[in-house]
Protein backbone atom coordinates (compact mmCIF):
# COMPACT_ATOMS: atom_id res chain seq x y z
CA UNK A 1 0.00 0.00 0.00
CA UNK A 2 1.21 3.61 -0.80
CA UNK A 3 1.80 5.10 2.58
CA UNK A 4 0.80 8.68 1.10
CA UNK A 5 -2.99 6.80 0.08
CA UNK A 6 -2.77 5.25 3.71
CA UNK A 7 -2.06 8.89 5.59
CA UNK A 8 -4.88 10.52 3.93
CA UNK A 9 -7.49 7.66 4.53
CA UNK A 10 -6.60 7.28 7.22
CA UNK A 11 -5.65 10.49 9.10
CA UNK A 12 -5.00 13.80 6.91
CA UNK A 13 -8.08 15.94 8.19
CA UNK A 14 -6.36 14.94 11.81
CA UNK A 15 -2.75 15.65 10.48
CA UNK A 16 -4.29 19.22 8.57
CA UNK A 17 -5.86 20.16 12.80
CA UNK A 18 -3.01 19.90 14.34
CA UNK A 19 -0.43 21.71 11.62
CA UNK A 20 -2.78 24.53 12.08
CA UNK A 21 -1.53 25.06 15.30
CA UNK A 22 2.33 24.70 14.43
CA UNK A 23 4.90 27.16 12.81
CA UNK A 24 6.60 25.07 9.74
CA UNK A 25 10.32 23.73 10.78
CA UNK A 26 12.10 25.18 7.90
CA UNK A 27 15.35 23.42 9.59
CA UNK A 28 16.59 19.87 10.76
CA UNK A 29 17.91 19.61 14.19
CA UNK A 30 20.62 17.95 15.97
CA UNK A 31 20.14 14.68 17.48
CA UNK A 32 21.31 15.84 21.01
CA UNK A 33 18.65 18.69 20.55
CA UNK A 34 16.17 16.42 19.21
CA UNK A 35 16.47 13.57 22.38
CA UNK A 36 16.76 16.23 24.88
CA UNK A 37 13.35 17.96 24.05
CA UNK A 38 11.79 14.95 23.46
CA UNK A 39 12.88 13.26 26.82
CA UNK A 40 12.10 16.34 28.87
CA UNK A 41 9.02 16.62 27.28
CA UNK A 42 8.38 12.38 27.59
CA UNK A 43 8.96 12.88 31.58
CA UNK A 44 6.55 15.37 31.88
CA UNK A 45 3.53 13.60 29.91
CA UNK A 46 4.44 10.04 31.40
CA UNK A 47 1.97 9.65 34.41
CA UNK A 48 3.95 6.10 35.07
CA UNK A 49 7.12 7.63 35.58
CA UNK A 50 8.87 5.39 34.28
CA UNK A 51 12.17 7.84 34.44
CA UNK A 52 14.75 5.50 32.61
CA UNK A 53 18.05 6.61 31.23
CA UNK A 54 19.11 7.25 27.55
CA UNK A 55 21.90 6.62 25.84
CA UNK A 56 22.36 7.42 22.69
CA UNK A 57 24.81 7.25 19.77
CA UNK A 58 25.29 3.94 20.90
CA UNK A 59 26.98 1.37 18.07
CA UNK A 60 25.81 -1.97 17.11
CA UNK A 61 27.47 -4.64 18.74
CA UNK A 62 28.02 -2.82 22.18
CA UNK A 63 27.11 -5.08 25.11
CA UNK A 64 24.22 -4.54 27.51
CA UNK A 65 22.55 -5.51 30.55
CA UNK A 66 19.99 -7.33 27.97
CA UNK A 67 22.84 -8.46 25.48
CA UNK A 68 24.54 -6.84 22.34
CA UNK A 69 23.23 -3.89 20.92
CA UNK A 70 21.39 -4.97 17.62
CA UNK A 71 19.25 -1.57 17.48
CA UNK A 72 17.39 1.08 19.41
CA UNK A 73 15.75 -0.62 22.31
CA UNK A 74 14.31 -0.46 25.72
CA UNK A 75 16.54 -2.67 28.64
CA UNK A 76 14.44 -3.42 31.16
CA UNK A 77 17.55 -4.72 33.40
CA UNK A 78 19.06 -1.45 33.92
CA UNK A 79 16.25 0.73 32.72
CA UNK A 80 17.83 2.28 30.03
CA UNK A 81 16.85 3.00 26.36
CA UNK A 82 19.87 2.37 23.80
CA UNK A 83 19.53 4.73 20.44
CA UNK A 84 21.65 3.66 17.98
CA UNK A 85 24.27 5.33 15.65
CA UNK A 86 22.33 3.17 12.81
CA UNK A 87 18.84 4.56 13.98
CA UNK A 88 19.84 7.82 14.15
CA UNK A 89 21.08 8.32 10.84
CA UNK A 90 17.79 6.04 9.33
CA UNK A 91 15.49 8.57 11.07
CA UNK A 92 16.98 11.43 9.09
CA UNK A 93 16.25 9.77 5.84
CA UNK A 94 13.12 10.78 6.78
CA UNK A 95 13.65 13.84 9.26
CA UNK A 96 14.70 15.12 13.24
CA UNK A 97 10.92 14.14 13.80
CA UNK A 98 11.25 10.66 12.95
CA UNK A 99 13.89 10.44 15.95
CA UNK A 100 11.44 11.77 18.24
CA UNK A 101 9.49 8.97 17.45
CA UNK A 102 12.45 6.45 18.00
CA UNK A 103 12.73 7.81 21.45
CA UNK A 104 9.27 8.15 22.50
CA UNK A 105 8.54 4.00 20.97
CA UNK A 106 11.36 3.38 23.49
CA UNK A 107 10.21 5.32 26.34
CA UNK A 108 6.40 3.81 25.53
CA UNK A 109 8.43 0.23 26.35
CA UNK A 110 9.57 1.75 29.68
CA UNK A 111 6.02 2.89 30.61
CA UNK A 112 4.92 -0.58 29.52
CA UNK A 113 7.11 -2.29 31.77
CA UNK A 114 6.79 0.25 34.95
CA UNK A 115 2.57 -0.17 34.37
CA UNK A 116 3.40 -4.11 34.18
CA UNK A 117 1.80 -4.41 30.49
CA UNK A 118 3.89 -7.60 29.21
CA UNK A 119 1.69 -9.97 27.29
CA UNK A 120 3.10 -12.93 25.59
CA UNK A 121 2.05 -11.11 21.97
CA UNK A 122 5.06 -9.31 20.74
CA UNK A 123 2.83 -7.50 18.03
CA UNK A 124 -0.19 -6.01 20.51
CA UNK A 125 3.29 -4.50 22.62
CA UNK A 126 5.14 -2.62 20.03
CA UNK A 127 1.56 -1.71 18.21
CA UNK A 128 1.05 -0.56 21.65
CA UNK A 129 4.24 1.29 22.06
CA UNK A 130 3.65 3.09 18.76
CA UNK A 131 0.00 4.36 19.78
CA UNK A 132 1.97 5.56 23.35
CA UNK A 133 4.76 7.14 21.33
CA UNK A 134 1.86 9.01 19.41
CA UNK A 135 -0.20 9.83 22.26
CA UNK A 136 3.01 11.41 23.91
CA UNK A 137 4.35 13.07 21.11
CA UNK A 138 1.04 14.72 20.58
CA UNK A 139 0.62 15.82 24.24
CA UNK A 140 4.10 17.14 25.13
CA UNK A 141 4.03 20.96 25.94
CA UNK A 142 7.46 21.92 25.09
CA UNK A 143 7.72 20.43 21.44
CA UNK A 144 4.82 20.95 18.63
CA UNK A 145 4.71 18.65 15.84
CA UNK A 146 4.19 20.07 12.31
CA UNK A 147 2.21 18.27 9.55
CA UNK A 148 5.49 17.72 7.84
CA UNK A 149 7.11 16.11 11.34
CA UNK A 150 3.95 14.12 11.91
CA UNK A 151 4.09 12.81 7.91
CA UNK A 152 8.05 11.97 8.82
CA UNK A 153 6.84 10.26 11.86
CA UNK A 154 4.08 7.90 10.49
CA UNK A 155 6.34 7.49 7.12
CA UNK A 156 8.88 5.75 9.58
CA UNK A 157 6.56 3.61 11.24
CA UNK A 158 5.63 2.48 8.01
CA UNK A 159 8.85 1.73 6.90
CA UNK A 160 10.35 -0.43 10.39
CA UNK A 161 6.80 -2.61 9.94
CA UNK A 162 7.03 -5.74 8.13
CA UNK A 163 5.15 -8.62 7.36
CA UNK A 164 6.55 -11.81 8.90
CA UNK A 165 3.71 -13.21 10.48
CA UNK A 166 5.16 -16.31 11.31
CA UNK A 167 8.19 -14.49 13.31
CA UNK A 168 8.11 -14.37 16.73
CA UNK A 169 9.39 -11.27 16.58
CA UNK A 170 7.17 -9.50 14.25
CA UNK A 171 6.28 -5.98 15.47
CA UNK A 172 3.00 -5.15 12.81
CA UNK A 173 2.34 -4.52 9.76
CA UNK A 174 3.28 -1.06 8.36
CA UNK A 175 -0.34 0.04 7.30
CA UNK A 176 -0.61 -1.02 11.69
CA UNK A 177 1.90 0.38 12.89
CA UNK A 178 1.51 3.81 11.13
CA UNK A 179 -1.80 3.82 12.02
CA UNK A 180 -0.98 3.20 15.75
CA UNK A 181 1.18 6.08 16.05
CA UNK A 182 -1.26 8.50 14.11
CA UNK A 183 -3.67 7.30 16.54
CA UNK A 184 -1.65 7.96 19.55
CA UNK A 185 -1.13 11.42 18.17
CA UNK A 186 -5.48 11.39 17.68
CA UNK A 187 -5.79 10.19 21.06
CA UNK A 188 -4.03 13.00 22.37
CA UNK A 189 -6.05 15.78 21.15
CA UNK A 190 -9.03 14.20 21.76
CA UNK A 191 -10.08 10.98 23.83
CA UNK A 192 -6.87 10.26 26.00
CA UNK A 193 -4.75 7.79 26.16
CA UNK A 194 -6.82 4.82 26.79
CA UNK A 195 -7.54 5.19 23.10
CA UNK A 196 -3.80 2.56 23.35
CA UNK A 197 -5.40 0.26 25.55
CA UNK A 198 -4.95 -3.40 24.09
CA UNK A 199 -8.41 -4.98 23.85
Amino acid sequence: MNLGKFLTRVSLAFVTTIATHAPLQARQLGPEVVLKAVYLGLRQVDTTRANPKVRWNVPNGVSSPCGRIGGSLYCTRNNTIYITQQHIQMAYKYGDAALAYILAHEYAHAAQTIGGFRPNNITAIELQADCLAGFYMGAMPNVTFDRQDIEQIAEIAYQVGDYEFNNRQHHGTPEQRAKAVLLGFQASQKNGISACRVR
